[in-house]
């Protein structure tokens, strides 16, 4: 282990202490609501966030370099490696009022600075992942001469992308190999670009209904709205519980030739709740629906979905990157599905590859993915029995969950829970969190432990609402869940400062 989560870290601090980090740290509920409402003083400290959220130091430092040369200072530039991705976002938004140029390579949209358009910008390229990693812009830099220095990583004979795809193939399962897996530069853009295939083959189908089983995850909920909104026919059923799955039979029983497809988490985000897959395969089978699974909560290593679905997105960031500083996703196109393999071929066209250092940095840590993986496993065990047996916690949510063990057992087996457990408390929110001596970031599956305030970073904006309120509450989502992302400390250590924070005696709020 080279990092520990078990400290209190300053407002702003990246973790690991790198330009390319992933997680940066809000250490109280006041740099929360600093950071949601974008406060001056809040956002002056921190250099860095999460990629897709936070534009990096070495992105806006690039951003900078392009406009010395601008005459004036009223635009935003968003800067995206494949020109396709801009032209799409300017047709789904019917935007004409930009400058669109190109730079060694590079392309740069240029917007009215503060309008309507350049949030519009600012949110796609964060659901589609459609922007530059940090390397890339810190190796444009190095290259042109700007910056001295970047980043040293290791090159081996073998080239980084199969070195990455043979693990990740390994861990999907035996009837995988490297051949079925696309590596895309973030999870969010493997969906974007697998879903807006399958859109498009569905309407070739006349198929219009698409059902997202289970809360997802942000970003995979509002690529599904961005892309379906385009035609007034096609809808999105939500069915956000573990008894939704009437509702889903019954579906497919009245309108199954109309369901293009069904997408879903295996264990959902941030619930942690699976539902029957083999159930949902069938459905999916009778009816020619085509079925994306994400495993990336616990892993593919842990929950072996690729014998029920026709294609599984899964985060890289996550486990493989476990040191918390690459930004990367993957797809798997099982042979034995003919509907996701027909689907391979037009994702990879829309795909924005991982940029070549990213692929050498990942290709640094994958040789100890299924070694993080099992010990993380063995630990989590253990904190979930804690976090069940402690008087001062309400709610416990993990893959072993009882309401939904049996559906994750039957695909993932025993002990193999991932890294993630999710609690709601008895106690004070602020009190417990402000004092809690961890890092408190966003992402997990990172080598240091790490707990996410998630519906503060996810869903803010809804916290604000009667109405985003009751949607979270009828999904069964508190606003004050806490997402734990256990690391490779001893376990002792770890669930001794969860007591440190959970024995205190606090007043209530």
């Amino acid at each position: 282990m080279k990092v520990s989560g078990l400290s209190h870290f300053p407002l702003g601090q990246p973790v690991p202490a790198k330009d390319h980090a992933v997680c940066v740290s809000l250490p109280t509920v006041k740099d929360l609501i600093g950071y949601e409402e974008k406060n001056s003083g809040t956002l002056a400290a921190m250099k860095s966030g999460y990629p897709r959220f936070v534009r990096n130091h070495i992105i806006q430092a690039l951003v900078h370099h392009f406009e010395q040369d601008d005459a004036d200072r009223k635009h935003e530039s968003f800067l995206f490696t494949k020109v396709a991705d801009c032209e799409f976002f300017l047709s789904l938004y019917q935007i004409e009022a930009s400058e669109l140029d190109e730079k060694d390579g590079l392309f740069r949209l240029r917007l009215a600075q503060g309008s309507k358009d350049a949030k519009n910008c600012r949110l796609f390229q964060q659901h589609t992942g459609s922007s530059i990693s940090s390397r890339f812009a810190e190796d444009f830099l190095y290259q042109k001469g700007v910056i001295a220095k970047r980043e040293l990583v290791a090159s081996s004979k073998v080239p980084a992308s199969e070195k990455i795809c043979k693990v990740i193939a390994k861990a999907h399962g035996p009837k995988i190999d490297a051949k079925d897996v696309l590596l895309a530069n973030s999870g969010a853009n493997a969906f974007y670009c697998l879903f807006k295939a399958a859109t498009e083959e569905a309407r070739r189908e006349k198929k219009k209904i698409w059902i997202r089983l289970g809360w997802l995850y942000l970003d995979t909920i509002k690529v599904m709205q961005l892309l379906l909104h385009q035609q007034s026919d096609e809808q999105v059923i939500e069915l956000n519980n573990l008894d939704d799955i009437t509702k889903l039979e019954k579906i497919f029983q009245s309108r199954g030739d109309e369901v293009a497809g069904v997408v879903t988490e295996f264990p959902t985000n941030p619930l942690l709740e699976s539902f029957d897959l083999e159930r949902v395969r069938e459905l999916c089978d009778r009816n020619n629906s085509l079925l994306i699974v994400d495993p990336t909560m616990a892993s593919p290593k842990n929950a072996k979905v690729s014998s029920l679905a026709d294609v599984v997105v899964n985060s890289l960031t996550k486990y493989a990157n476990w040191e918390g500083d690459v930004m990367m996703g993957s797809l798997v196109f099982p042979r034995e599905s003919a509907r996701g393999r027909r689907l391979m071929e037009l994702t990879e066209g829309y795909i924005s590859p991982p940029f070549d250092r990213d692929l050498k940095r990942l290709a640094e840590q994958i040789p100890y993915y299924e070694n993080f993986i099992e010990h993380t496993n063995a630990s989590n065990l253990k904190v979930a029995n804690y976090l069940e047996n402690h008087p001062k916690v309400k709610t416990v949510h993990w893959a072993y969950q009882k309401k939904c063990a049996q559906n994750y057992k039957k695909v993932a087996g025993s002990n193999s829970p991932g890294c993630v457990v999710s609690f709601e408390l008895h106690i004070p929110f602020d009190g417990f969190y402000d004092s809690l001596r961890m890092l408190k970031s966003p992402s997990f599956g990172t080598e240091f432990t790490l707990c996410c305030p998630y519906v503060f970073l996810a869903h803010y904006s809804m916290m604000q609402s009667k109405e985003g309120k009751n949607q979270l509450s009828k999904a069964g989502i508190s606003p004050f869940l806490l997402r734990l992302s256990v690391g490779l400390e001893p376990v002792d250590e770890i669930i001794a400062v969860l007591a440190e924070s959970l024995d205190r005696s606090y007043s209530k709020s």
